[in-house]
């Protein structure tokens, strides 16, 4: 909406100034009023909307906006060109939408505002244009109420949504936070027992137990995701920073993600200088980012797949990548990976475990952290995803 106000005030002004340079008034005495209202309109205009380029007060907009109406309405009636009248409903649209949230009588006061400016133009212009005027302060006072009116309703259902949305969140954290206790209990008793310590197993047993975990695996590692989701999402979102030791935590992906790593048999190795710094971090997000990332690439590899964790820095931040050799990422795909739930067409049924959520919550994670994310891919040949650490902490977290 502010681009639009630049441009049309703009649009406005350029209009303005080329009919005065050509058509420079002759007879001062009739139209001197016309003419000082007008330069004080433009005047205002540009001190306040583009020669002051700081953070604009709700009264200053409205100044703005009201200063643009009368120089429209006065332009048409300063050089007898209606088509200026064109330029007063739109602005009046602007007009309503800054008092749509005001009070009843506010906004009253903002319709006669719409009204007054064409409604004193067309009784300085001349007699047979006052229709066109008025029809002029009716279409701005229209146009505002249309506005008002719109932007209350676009509220309403925007309130419904949001609240709608809260219950979505909360049905699923409920739902995705009982259905993790059961399944880590089962995985726990799996684990135990493909160990032989509920006694000897068969081969067969073993190979039924296995494909228990997996799938007891790749549930867990759903509802965690549909629970990191909610929690990015919700405006109480925040990260707790503190000074990491990066290659504790890659280490410690690497022992978490063992089980899933070995079930494909999949080769994790890593690599970090022998110096790093300790950049500030919320450890258990960066936890998460990284398992993210690992699983990421395990769904995209086959048998015998690599992934590699590398680390590097330089003096503005600390740079972490993850990159598989695995079937890579299409070209017309990679601009949607960090969509919710998208997960591309071109993976088997076997490779897309998960809801395609991983990706989503990288980025929003780091995004909190003031870091960047960078995906690079060749399709069959494999896929890097980076993300930056900032030395500095922000304000903002």
């Amino acid at each position: 909406m502010a681009r639009f106000d630049r441009y049309l005030r703009r649009l406005l002004y350029i209009v303005f100034l080329f009919f005065l340079f050509l058509d420079f008034p002759s007879d001062w005495e009739q139209r001197i009023i016309l003419l000082a209202v007008s330069g004080v309109s433009l005047l205002a205009g540009l001190f306040f909307a583009e020669i002051w380029w700081g953070e604009h007060s709700f009264f200053q907009n409205r100044l703005v906006i009201a200063s643009e109406l009368v120089l429209a309405s006065c332009a048409a009636s300063f050089f007898s060109l209606p088509h200026f009248l064109f330029f007063t409903p739109v602005i009046a649209l602007r007009m309503g939408l800054l008092f749509a949230d005001e009070s009843g009588w506010k906004q009253r006061i903002a319709l006669v505002m719409t009204s007054v400016p064409p409604l004193l133009a067309g009784i300085a212009a001349s007699p047979p244009a006052l229709t066109l005027y008025l029809a002029a302060a009716l279409a701005a006072s229209c146009a505002a109420c249309f506005s008002m009116l719109f932007h209350r309703e676009q509220k309403s259902i925007r309130l419904e949504t949001e609240k709608n949305l809260q219950t979505k969140d909360a049905i699923l954290s409920t739902l995705a936070h009982e259905v993790r206790t059961p399944l880590t209990v089962i995985q726990s008793t799996v684990d135990i027992m493909c160990e032989g310590r509920g006694g000897p197993l068969s081969p067969r047993q073993y190979q039924f137990l296995q494909s228990v975990g997996s799938n007891v695996r790749r549930l867990v590692t759903l509802s965690d995701a549909i629970l990191a989701s909610i929690r990015v999402e919700s405006a109480w979102f925040t990260v707790s920073l503190h000074p990491i030791d990066i290659r504790r935590l890659i280490k410690d992906v690497a022992v978490h993600m063992r089980p899933v790593l070995e079930e494909k048999q999949i080769e994790l190795r890593y690599s970090f200088p022998k110096l790093l710094s300790r950049p500030p971090a919320d450890e258990g997000w960066i936890h998460q980012v990284l398992v993210n990332l690992v699983h990421n690439a395990v769904k995209h590899l086959r048998y015998g797949g690599r992934i590699i964790i590398s680390v590097n820095e330089n003096e503005q931040a600390m740079v972490v990548s993850v990159s598989d050799n695995g079937s890579g990422i299409r070209l017309g795909e990679r601009a949607k990976v960090f969509n919710e739930f998208f997960q591309g067409d071109s993976w088997s049924d076997e490779q897309l475990d998960g809801a395609g959520l991983g990706l989503a919550i990288v980025k929003k994670v780091i995004e909190k952290h003031n870091g960047k994310v960078y995906v690079s891919s060749v399709e069959h040949v494999g896929t890097t995803v980076s993300f930056t650490l900032p030395h500095h902490e922000e304000d903002d977290q």
